[in-house]
């Protein structure tokens, strides 16, 4: 099994990035399988990475004491038990360091089967100058060690940018693969960034990702259970808070009505995030589904307008409503009050 750790902030494409990769490495006869870390207690984006196809499990938010170390061991012990697969992706949190989970990973004692591939960094190109603004040394610890270098929303770069901003990245990274591309596209980059990535797996025979006949291994957590957040948690390097919550909705939705209710939440959970912090970063994303359809709604920044992403059912549990904030520079109770009031002054008798 082949470990590939795709890093970045967060909305800078990392979960479009494990869908791709995933997808394309599947199509290829390889069995892949993904762990997705959120910020949040309540996940989206694994719910989105099964969806498109892909097995999928979530590790909830938790301490680098805890998390890291522990949870992370048992999922990937489990994974190779249950899915045994080619490949297994690794979506760590936007506010994660990967040199760290790596080395976490490199300790961990899966046997000769089980190897790590590069570090694998993304860059979110169209805000690359207010993230390096707001958080430069912690960007520049997310990718000094990586082994290949997206930088992302190549497509919304302003041409005359470009050659600066690649210019800066080889400043902190001159030994890593860089690839200037938009990971919405599948054009000669993205083949390209797949070739190299390919050839990471020369000693893994694709299979089609039989069961396991291994039991899964069982980690605790240390003596006394308890898990506090150090002084050089990633939380504070990037000062995000973050808040995510679930909800059932009693009432069967077409795709018009679907859409239109998840865009009404999302402009008012950005239009109050930007009252408190007018120039915040971070994500804002939802995933809704019905009988009728499921989609994805996000914004990465005071910029964006928000994104809808319809996606094929594939029988995951419907009726559900999935709302994620992890933003800059506000309150995690604040955070709280804008989500909860946005959902349920929009939702009705719908929740």
């Amino acid at each position: 099994m082949k470990i590939f750790l795709l890093s970045g902030f967060l909305g800078s494409g990392k979960t479009t990035s494990v869908i791709k990769i995933g997808r394309y490495f599947k199509n290829k006869g390889y069995s892949v399988s993904v762990l997705v870390n959120d910020v949040g207690d309540v996940g989206v984006d694994g719910q989105v990475i099964s969806e498109n196809g892909l097995e999928s499990k979530e590790m909830p938010r938790g301490c680098i004491c805890c998390t890291l170390r522990y949870a992370l061991e048992a999922n990937i012990a489990l994974v190779q038990a249950q899915y045994d697969p080619d490949i297994l992706l690794i979506e760590p949190t936007g506010v994660a360091f990967p040199q760290r989970i790596k080395e976490q990973i490199e300790k961990m004692d899966f046997g000769p089967e089980v190897s790590m591939g590069p570090i694998i960094s993304i860059l979110d190109g169209s805000k690359f100058d207010v993230i390096m603004k707001c958080s430069k040394d912690s960007v520049v610890k997310q990718t000094k060690d990586a082994g290949i270098i997206l930088l992302n929303k190549k497509d919304l770069i302003e041409p005359e940018k470009l050659s600066g901003i690649t210019a800066t990245i080889k400043k902190i990274n001159q030994d890593a693969r860089l690839f200037s591309l938009s990971l919405k596209k599948e054009d000669g980059l993205f083949l390209n960034l797949m070739d190299m990535l390919e050839a990471e797996l020369r000693d893994v025979i694709p299979h089609s990702g039989v069961k396991s006949s291994k039991e899964p291994c069982s980690f605790g957590a240390p003596s006394g259970g308890s898990c506090t957040f150090s002084e050089d948690d990633d939380f504070d390097h990037f000062n995000v808070s973050s808040y995510a919550e679930s909800y059932d909705i009693n009432s069967s939705l077409d795709t018009e009505t679907a859409t239109n209710l998840a865009l009404d939440v999302m402009r008012s959970i950005k239009s109050s995030v930007v009252r408190l912090n007018p120039a915040f970063l971070g994500h804002l994303k939802m995933f809704l589904q019905t009988e009728a359809v499921s989609l994805r709604v996000s914004v990465t920044s005071f910029r964006d307008d928000p994104e809808v992403e319809l996606i094929s059912t594939n029988g995951a549990e419907k009726n559900k409503f999935t709302v994620f904030a992890a933003v800059t520079d506000i309150a995690r109770d604040d955070l709280a009050d804008i989500v909860e009031g946005s959902v349920f002054a929009r939702l009705g008798g719908l929740a």
